[in-house]
């Protein structure tokens, strides 16, 4: 079995010191590939040099909705100078309405610029929608279908909406949070994707899965990528092998034209 983590931030402060060991244990747990997410300007550099510095690593660079308040007045430049730079995917971007006080305009404004983006360079998109569904639902029948497949990443929106964003040329990410014992929502959801269409990922690192080992750190990393698939199988009643290639194999479709 070989995975690739769909989702992370190998970038993230709480782990960058440790970047050497993080990465020999995922390729020790046959996870080949993981797809590293810049969130801001400042952390922009870190993921270039991460994925120069190691093949297994691939970047993608986005203004996160959480700090649109914080980019300058150049960040749609940088942000193309890097998508120019590297073979590179885009994002994290998205919407972001779990905090009532945030500028949804801004988000939305600065969201929509991504998606333009990764149809005129015709790159992979990678999605952060949290109570913003309408909004994003209304953004996609406006766009249109992705050029170039996309993904809604650690998946929170009910199983209905499903149909409806694989027409639109997502594929589905799910993250530790399927292995939730109480995440009924999002087993369903799981349930409701097409085989071809779902990728698993860490968001390392965070969301780390209810494991039943004990552990010193709660900080999660890649290494934990096939614990989650095979809670992730059991919980859908499918077979680990037969999950992990399915997986395995959407994420090489989905993130093909950003390889080494």
């Amino acid at each position: 079995m070989n995975f690739i983590d769909s989702h992370c931030h190998l970038h993230d402060s709480r782990i960058l010191f440790d970047i050497p060991h993080i990465l020999d244990r995922a390729d020790k747990a046959k996870v080949r590939y993981m797809v590293s997410c810049a969130t801001s300007e400042d952390n922009f550099e870190f993921t270039a040099i991460l994925s120069g510095q190691y093949r297994s690593v691939l970047p993608c660079f986005g203004i996160h909705p959480w700090f649109v308040k914080a980019r300058s007045k150049q960040w749609k430049e940088r942000l193309e100078q890097y998508l120019l730079a590297y073979l590179s995917g885009i994002g994290e971007t998205g919407l972001d309405f779990t905090d009532k006080t945030v500028d949804r305009d801004e988000q939305i404004k600065v969201f929509e610029h991504h998606l333009a983006l990764a149809r005129e360079l015709e790159r992979p998109i990678t999605i952060h929608i949290r109570k913003a569904w309408d909004d994003f639902i209304h953004i996609l029948k406006k766009h249109g279908k992705l050029k170039v497949p996309g993904l809604i990443h650690s998946y929170s929106g009910s199983a209905d909406m499903i149909p409806f964003f694989e027409t639109h040329g997502l594929f589905i990410s799910f993250s530790g949070s399927v292995t939730n014992p109480g995440a009924k929502k999002v087993v369903a959801a799981l349930k409701r994707v097409s085989k071809n269409r779902f990728v698993i990922e860490t968001d390392s690192p965070d969301i780390y899965p209810y494991l039943s080992e004990p552990t010193v750190s709660r900080l999660n990393e890649p290494k934990n990528l096939p614990a989650i698939a095979q809670l992730a199988s059991n919980r859908i009643g499918m077979e680990f092998e037969d999950f992990s290639r399915h997986a395995y194999e959407n994420s090489l479709n989905l993130f093909h034209s950003i390889f080494k």
